[in-house]
């Protein structure tokens, strides 16, 4: 029963995450060319909006996931480790492949 909620909490947050880096892409900020002062060279300024907060969120609740998930298995860092072995190496394939 354990292990079916931390699948769900993990998949939640993963699914809330993406639906935050959805919105963040839709909303994504226009730039505007602006000359400098010396009138030398241009340059682009962005105006602030709430994309860089959704993506902000979006990588908060990825790292909220894999937090959980590593607590739970007690996988490298958070616990006593696995044995050296297969398990070993494919929990680490497995931790490098979900970044």
């Amino acid at each position: 029963m354990a292990s079916i909620i931390v699948q769900v909490s993990a998949l939640l947050l993963n699914l809330i995450a993406f639906g935050l880096a959805v919105a963040a892409e839709q909303r994504r900020s226009k730039a505007t060319v602006t000359p400098d002062l010396a009138k030398e060279y241009d340059y682009c300024v962005y105006d602030s909006d709430v994309a860089t907060g959704y993506g902000v969120g979006a990588l908060l609740l990825l790292t909220a996931a894999q937090v959980v998930v590593m607590l739970a298995s007690r996988c490298f860092c958070c616990g006593r480790g696995l044995k050296p072995g297969g398990s070993r190496a494919c929990a680490f394939m497995l931790f490098l492949f979900s970044w």
